[in-house]
C-alpha cells in the first residue's frame, strides 16, 4: 500500500506516468549488506526479464544509528558493496525522521531517535511512520532541506567525522 502511495504522488508531483518505484519487501532482514544483497538480486532478475533500462537507477535507503551501534562491519561491508555494485545510497542517521525534520529546521548536534521524533512532533503533530508527507507539507520546504542537509555534510566533513556521522541525511537530496 505504502509502495503505491509514493509511486503515485511522485508520478503525479513529476508529471511522469511512466515513472516506476518499486520498494522492496524487506523480508524479515533489515540490516544494511541484507538490504544491498536483496537489491543486487532483484535488479539482477530485472535484468534477466528484460525489465531494467540503462536509464534505471538502483538505490538504497537506510538508517544508521542501531546498525552502525550493532555492526560496523556489516555497516562498512554494505557501503563497499552499494559502491561497488553501482547502488545509489541515501542514508539517514539516526533515523529517516531527520529528513523531514530538516524540511523545518536545522539540526547540527548527535541526537537520539526519541529526540529526534519529538521534534519533528512539533511541526507535524501526531507524526506516524505511515503517514504521507508528500506534496503536504514537505514539498514547499524541501529546498530549504536540500540546503540544510548540504550543510551537514559540510559540517561532518569540517570536523574530519565519518561521512555518515550522526546527524547526516546522505545522498537523499539526490534520489530522483
Amino acid at each position: 500500500m505504502l509502495e503505491r502511495i509514493i509511486n503515485f504522488s511522485i508520478r503525479n508531483e513529476l508529471r511522469s506516468p511512466t515513472l516506476d518505484i518499486i520498494v522492496l519487501p524487506h523480508q524479515n532482514k533489515t540490516d544494511p549488506r541484507s538490504i544491498i544483497e536483496r537489491l543486487i538480486e532483484e535488479r539482477q532478475q530485472r535484468k534477466d526479464n528484460q525489465q531494467w533500462s540503462k536509464e534505471d537507477k538502483a538505490w538504497a535507503v537506510f538508517d544508521g544509528d542501531k546498525h552502525i551501534e550493532k555492526s560496523l562491519a556489516n555497516w562498512q561491508s554494505a557501503i563497499n558493496r552499494a559502491k561497488s555494485q553501482k547502488i545509489d545510497l541515501a542514508i539517514t542517521n539516526p533515523c529517516f525522521e531527520l529528513w523531514y525534520l530538516i524540511h523545518f529546521q536545522d539540526l547540527f548536534a548527535q541526537i537520539t531517535r526519541d529526540r529526534l521524533v519529538n521534534l519533528l512532533e512539533k511541526h507535524i503533530p501526531n507524526y506516524d511512520k505511515s503517514m504521507c508527507l508528500y506534496p503536504t507539507p514537505l514539498k514547499s520546504l524541501t529546498e530549504e532541506a536540500i540546503q540544510r542537509a548540504e550543510k551537514m555534510a559540510k559540517q561532518i566533513e569540517r570536523n574530519e567525522l565519518s561521512e555518515h556521522s550522526n546527524p547526516c541525511c546522505s545522498g537523499l537530496a539526490k534520489l530522483d
